[in-house]
């Protein structure tokens, strides 16, 4: 095995471990929309779920282009809104 394989898998099992990670925060909003009755639009969750996904999927076909590393960008970003979403909602800071 060379260092860019297991780089490689380090990366692709990154980028699933955090796409699990957004599905545990949607069903923390879930879950606190239904206990608390405050809104979270939890079904704006499963966007960065997706994006995260398709980033972890496309490094196996395109290792480090431009597409592949905005997809990150775009997954990695939009997963952090969410969540900062998620627990200024759940604080209850205006």
């Amino acid at each position: 095995m060379t260092d860019t394989m297991i780089q490689e898998i380090i990366e692709i099992y990154s980028w699933i471990s955090a796409g699990f990670l957004m599905i545990f925060i949607t069903a923390i909003g879930v879950f606190y929309q239904k206990k608390f009755g405050v809104r979270t639009f939890y079904y704006f969750y499963f966007i960065p779920i997706i994006v995260l996904l398709i980033a972890a999927f496309n490094l196996f076909s395109s290792y480090h282009t431009l597409l592949s590393e905005s997809i990150e960008l775009i997954g990695s970003g939009s997963s952090f809104l969410a969540s900062y979403f998620l627990y200024r909602k759940m604080l209850g800071v205006k």
